[in-house]
């Protein structure tokens, strides 16, 4: 909770920030569905696992679903997203934490 992070998937990348334990803001950088520099916060589910490991869902207002395996120990991310469309993505990345805070 409080700390940045910069996710660069194959065809999208965000700045996530998690403003509380059911809360994420995140900033679009890279993506095929929001302009870049487009902030949204969302309500989120995160359920921890085990050690530095949590599932963490979310529905966007757009109605795309976005379900992340988040492994902090591993700083590994694994996305599932299934998009208004229905379409189906999934995506990994590394999960990286960010010294200077999310750009606004």
């Amino acid at each position: 909770i409080g700390k940045p992070y910069y996710v660069e998937f194959p065809t999208m990348s965000f700045f996530l920030h998690f403003v509380s334990d059911q809360s994420l803001e995140f900033i679009g950088e890279k993506s095929p569905h929001l302009p870049k520099g487009s902030a949204h916060t969302v309500d989120i589910t995160s359920e921890p696992l085990c050690d530095e490991l949590y599932l963490v869902s979310w529905q966007e207002a757009t109605g795309n679903t976005v379900v992340h395996l988040e492994d902090f120990k591993t700083h590994c991310v694994h996305a599932c997203l299934t998009m208004k469309n229905l379409s189906f993505i999934r995506q990994s990345a590394p999960l990286v934490e960010v010294a200077a805070g999310v750009p606004r």
